[in-house]
């Protein structure tokens, strides 16, 4: 499917899952290498940036965070630019939430006439990598606000259930990282070759803007995965104690009824002439004599602290 919008001459072409007719057809309109057109077709999932003479193809592989009922994880979505003067081409197959609502904005600025620098399709370009980055330091406030959740359960005594949570909340980061972790390349090789007799000798700035603007991602990444192994570490921490203690407290527990279990099997054996067991008073004396014992290894456990 084909959307086209135009504003002060600049066209953007926006292809969802494009059909070899469509392509083709564009490849021939704007003089495109075949090899560009093979890309605008096909997901390839390889960030990557080429240049050519009039034009410049990025191929953009995006962290997108999805609710998948009641976890969320890192999906990974393309986006292919062709860049030129006048026209800029997006082709990918799936939905690109900040792509559509960019559509949206372009055509009220096409209506209302606002006066944007659109110069030429590089603006356009800078733009939608702006507005793409956005949408991803969003998801990762999300993550953020979710570790920001997950430390207040913790400290609550939730630290068995955490386990899970913390573990899905990393696969998160390291997902988003593995996915974009190509973009910083492709910005400082954009900056290096970026052909200025297309964009203009001032065009690098916009590209370093981009580039310093992914850098706060690749910080906010970092920063929330050393956040979350701290965490990881005191949940691990606080459970393996809460464990212990509850191992100590049965150990003590078995410990002290142990002596009480040893006089109980001591006067039940079938045996002649057994003391105690067989007087008037026998059961009352054994049942006191055993809540003594305990009583007393209770006492004295106490006393050293141990409960």
């Amino acid at each position: 499917m084909t959307y086209t919008h135009t504003y002060r001459g600049v066209v953007w072409i926006d292809l969802e899952r494009p059909t070899d007719d469509e392509v083709t057809s564009l490849v021939k309109r704007y003089g495109l290498h075949s090899l560009v057109g093979e890309e605008l077709k096909m997901s390839s999932s390889l960030a990557k940036v080429e240049f050519y003479d009039e034009y410049f193809l990025a191929v953009l592989t995006l962290p997108v965070r999805e609710r998948k009922g009641d976890t969320s994880e890192i999906v990974e979505r393309e986006v292919d630019f062709v860049v030129g003067k006048n026209f800029l081409i997006t082709s990918r197959t799936e939905t690109i939430e900040q792509l559509e609502y960019f559509g949206k904005i372009f055509e009220a600025n096409s209506i209302l006439n606002r006066d944007e620098k659109i110069e030429h399709a590089g603006f356009l370009f800078y733009y939608m990598v702006k507005k793409i980055y956005a949408g991803m330091i969003e998801d990762l406030e999300n993550i953020k606000d979710s570790i920001t959740g997950a430390e207040k359960h913790i400290f609550k005594g939730d630290e068995r259930d955490m386990v899970e949570v913390l573990s899905s909340l990393s696969r998160e980061l390291i997902d988003f990282k593995q996915t974009a972790r190509m973009h910083r390349d492709i910005w400082e090789k954009m900056v290096e070759n970026v052909d200025k007799s297309i964009f203009g000798g001032n065009f690098s700035s916009y590209i370093r803007d981009i580039r310093d603007q992914f850098n706060v991602i690749h910080e906010f990444v970092g920063n929330a995965r050393e956040l979350l192994t701290d965490l990881r570490e005191t949940n691990d921490s606080l459970l393996n104690t809460k464990q212990n203690d509850i191992i100590k407290l049965l150990t003590i527990i078995t410990f002290i009824c142990y002596p009480a279990t040893i006089i109980a099997a001591i006067f039940t054996i079938p045996a002649p002439n057994v003391p105690i067991v067989t007087g008037p008073a026998g059961w009352t004396i054994l049942m006191v004599g055993a809540i003594i014992i305990t009583g007393g290894f209770w006492w004295y456990f106490k006393k050293k602290g141990w409960v």
